[in-house]
């Protein structure tokens, strides 16, 4: 039987438990590195998503009312300016001729065929790939693949039913001619819209006979689609209809005081 003292001794070395320390220490703190950085890059990246979005929700709020505003002058011959605002942050204002048009078709089996053509001009808000435009009295957002109206334009339509109950189509649109200019600021861009031009035209036609709303040249066909369906429209078209009362108000828009 061996006794203790023929057991041989073990000794630990202390540079081994060095070593080790040193690897936890390491190992620790690599993980934390590792959990802030990402946390920092998730974080940053959620941080700048919300703010980008929170800029186009208030960008929508601020186009609402200035169509709210510049809408005025489809009301009332007397309007002649109006003045609103912008908060840009960074985005892109631009305004011009061209963009839309809205065609205006009056079909009636005794007076003919009517057909107007209205360009509504440019007013666009654009930051990233997202725009949101002032679209003849309107207003509609698109991300580049589709678009959506956030506020429709003056159409309305109350068909009729044929026979002596006709109906009538009012149609208002605000159409915008100004010089083709773009415009970015970090501040907030003063907009004044100029009437140049106020027309009201009532037709009357005879007969069996509708009114058909289309737009030809559209960057946002979805929205205009949508925007087509509603207001007592049915895809566009306004049935037995008598009367039809058109509105097109045509502006110049300028920046009074880009800061």
């Amino acid at each position: 039987m061996r006794s203790n003292r023929d057991r041989p001794a073990t000794f630990t070395d202390s540079r081994d438990r060095g070593v080790s320390e040193v690897l936890a220490f390491i190992l620790v703190f690599a993980t934390i590195m590792g959990s802030v950085a990402l946390l920092s890059t998730v974080g940053f990246q959620t941080m700048a998503d919300f703010q980008e979005g929170e800029q186009l929700r208030n960008s929508e709020r601020a186009m609402i009312a200035l169509a709210d505003n510049f809408n005025t002058a489809l009301h009332s011959d007397s309007i002649e300016t109006r003045n609103s605002e912008l908060a840009v942050r960074g985005g892109t204002v631009t305004t011009g001729d061209g963009g839309t048009v809205v065609s205006i078709d009056f079909e009636s089996s005794e007076s003919g065929t009517i057909d107007r053509d209205v360009p509504l001009g440019v007013l666009t808000y654009q930051s990233g790939s997202d725009t949101i435009a002032y679209e003849g009295g309107g207003v509609v957002r698109s991300d580049g693949d589709g678009s959506v109206a956030l506020k429709n334009p003056q159409l309305r339509c109350t068909p009729g039913s044929g026979g002596s109950d006709n109906g009538t189509a009012i149609i208002s649109l605000v159409a915008i001619d100004s010089a083709d200019r773009s415009i970015q600021t970090s501040g907030t861009l003063e907009l004044e819209m100029n009437v140049t031009n106020h027309e009201r035209t009532v037709y009357d036609v005879t007969g069996s006979n509708k009114v058909t709303v289309t737009t030809p040249s559209s960057d946002y066909t979805t929205a205009w689609d949508g925007i087509r369906s509603t207001g007592g429209w049915s895809g566009g078209t306004c049935e037995n209809v008598d009367q039809a009362a058109v509105t097109v108000v045509t502006v110049d828009i300028t920046y009074p005081n880009p800061r």
